[in-house]
């Protein structure tokens, strides 16, 4: 449940997922600024995951160092920007399903991002099978696959 970072020190990876109700005062502008904030933030910061905008919900799948991971997902719950927050998944997990951060209002649309959703799918039905239900159920809503 760890990956070796370039100097060969072991860090642990950690993840949390969630669904909330974006602020119906948030305009289109404000979340294409807000996705392309967070696309660059992240990726600056080494969190890998995903934050998709569909039908007035959020749905983000943030991973990194747990500290790192778990103060930003503290940030993001007094966000008033969103509301109705309920988290899918916090837990430590094994290697990263994401190659990088990636913010969109459409990942139909983006092969790439579709393969590493079903990537990380797959990875949460064999290390959590409890939840795989309910975070297929919501990823595929927001998604709108079947």
């Amino acid at each position: 449940m760890f990956i070796v970072s370039h100097s060969n020190r072991v860090i642990m990876r950690y993840a949390i997922s969630y669904v909330s109700t974006v602020n119906p005062t948030l305009s289109n502008s404000d979340i294409t600024k807000l996705m392309d904030y967070v696309n660059t933030y992240n990726n600056a910061k080494g969190i890998i995951g995903i934050l998709i905008y569909s039908d007035g919900n959020f749905f983000q799948v943030l991973e990194g160092s747990k500290s790192v991971i778990q103060e930003m997902f503290e940030k993001i719950k007094k966000d008033t920007r969103h509301h109705n927050i309920i988290k899918m998944l916090d837990q430590e997990i094994e290697g990263p399903p994401f190659s990088e951060y990636h913010s969109s209002y459409t990942v139909l649309s983006d092969h790439h991002n579709q393969c590493e959703i079903q990537r990380f799918l797959k990875n949460e039905a064999g290390n959590k099978p409890a939840h795989f239900k309910s975070t297929s159920y919501l990823a595929k809503k927001i998604l709108k696959v079947t």
